[in-house]
């Protein structure tokens, strides 16, 4: 059995590592943009995945001011990433072709928090606006092309909520036209607001935040938010925030950062406690507590697994393989030395998957459900957290140094 070790303090990067939606895109984006958390679609699912090694070419190098754990967003020839030094949050945007920067964004913030209290979450870029939201609780809109700020708020004070132990970590999302957050607060345990204004359109009562971000979807019939707050897994209305289902997990003590996956209208999770499990839905929208599969090969604390032609890939005390239409069944676990292992970010399609550990080095795996087929390895950062932008051929990764970008075409 492999599981991975749980290690206080690294939950926090939950969404910088931070959730899922379905956002409405262009075809030509989908090739050409990675607009927010695990890309166009929220599943870390791309056309865009080389099929045999790339040569390491450094296109354009950008000094970043610190440690901040939240994710790389590209979209409309802009790259934005988040940063953190010198008691501020910086939201930083340049040009994607060379590198130019062309504005950068900051706020003060001087909160002493575990790992430092930068951002966490990747920002959203959706219909030439970018939302960003820090560690603290600081919610912003700005535009694209100029960062010229639209309106901007604090989540924890609007909502009279507490910043959780390792702060905010949901990555917006945008549903039905509404941007979705999870507060946290006792009558806003997740609310809906208007992307324009930052207005409230509804809020709903429940547990405080979790770490993980929330996807969109159709279960059972029903479209519906999904995700977790600190004690559950949960189902929300789009249009009215209500809740409509609930699960607690059987044992206790998950800290809830890993994202959910829609794997056709059923749902992955993976947590350290539970262990991954594949649940099915009623037909009215309600989730069926008991799992149709489960699999304790692996339990992620952080981590979200990757499903792609069929196979779901996670890493733990070493990388895993299971078939997620034959009852989560283990296909293979490579636990080898030069393995990938612990926490990491999967990004697959053209059946094979790029690895990304958080030792700085980047795998690519021909996706085969006979055996692990790694074609090459490489150190490409000094090592972080962060999630990486795929988008256009080019590959955008930052370290507490350092914002890249790499040709991977």
């Amino acid at each position: 059995m492999m599981r991975l070790n749980r290690e206080k303090g690294k939950l926090m990067f939950a969404s910088a590592v931070s959730a899922g939606v379905l956002v409405f895109i262009s075809v030509a984006a989908l090739a050409a943009d990675w607009p927010q958390w695990r890309g166009p679609s929220r599943d870390s699912i791309t056309g865009e995945v080389p099929t045999k090694m790339p040569e390491k070419k450094v296109l354009w190098r950008r000094p970043m001011a610190g440690k901040c754990s939240a994710g790389v967003a590209v979209s409309g020839g802009f790259v934005i990433v988040p940063d953190h030094g010198d008691g501020k949050d910086y939201l930083r945007c340049y040009r994607a072709e060379k590198g130019e920067p062309a504005w950068t964004h900051s706020w003060d913030n001087d909160a002493e928090m575990e790992y430092t209290s930068g951002p966490r979450a990747t920002p959203l870029v959706h219909e030439g606006m970018v939302y960003a939201l820090g560690a603290t609780g600081q919610l912003c809109c700005l535009k694209l092309d100029t960062g010229t700020v639209v309106w901007q708020m604090n989540l924890a004070e609007l909502f009279k909520a507490e910043v959780p132990q390792y702060g905010y970590c949901s990555s917006p999302i945008i549903v039905d036209g509404k941007l979705i957050v999870n507060p946290g607060g006792k009558d806003a345990s997740v609310a809906a607001l208007d992307p324009k204004t930052g207005k409230t359109i509804w809020e709903t009562p429940g547990a405080p935040a979790a770490y993980a971000s929330f996807i969109v979807g159709t279960f059972g019939g029903v479209r519906q938010i999904v995700g977790y707050d600190s004690e559950s897994l949960g189902g929300w209305d789009p249009a009215t925030g209500k809740r409509l289902w609930k699960l607690v997990p059987p044992t206790h003590g998950d800290f809830n950062v890993g994202t959910p996956v829609d794997v056709a209208g059923k749902l992955l999770v993976c947590t350290e406690n539970n262990y991954t499990r594949l649940h099915g839905f009623s037909d009215g929208g309600a989730i069926i507590e008991k799992p149709l599969a489960r699999n304790d090969d692996l339990g992620m604390d952080m981590g979200t697994p990757t499903v792609v032609d069929g196979l779901a890939f996670g890493t733990g005390m070493g990388l895993v393989c299971m078939d997620a239409n034959d009852g989560l069944k283990t296909l293979w676990a490579s636990n080898e030395d030069d393995s990938p292992r612990g926490f990491s970010h999967i990004i697959a399609g053209n059946g094979h998957a790029l690895i990304f550990c958080e030792n700085g080095t980047m795998h690519l795996l021909a996706v085969d459900r006979r055996q692990p087929k790694i074609l090459g390895s490489v150190r490409m950062t000094g090592g972080a957290l962060s999630h990486p932008a795929l988008a256009d051929g080019r590959l955008y990764i930052r370290d507490d140094r350092l914002l890249y970008c790499y040709n991977l075409r």
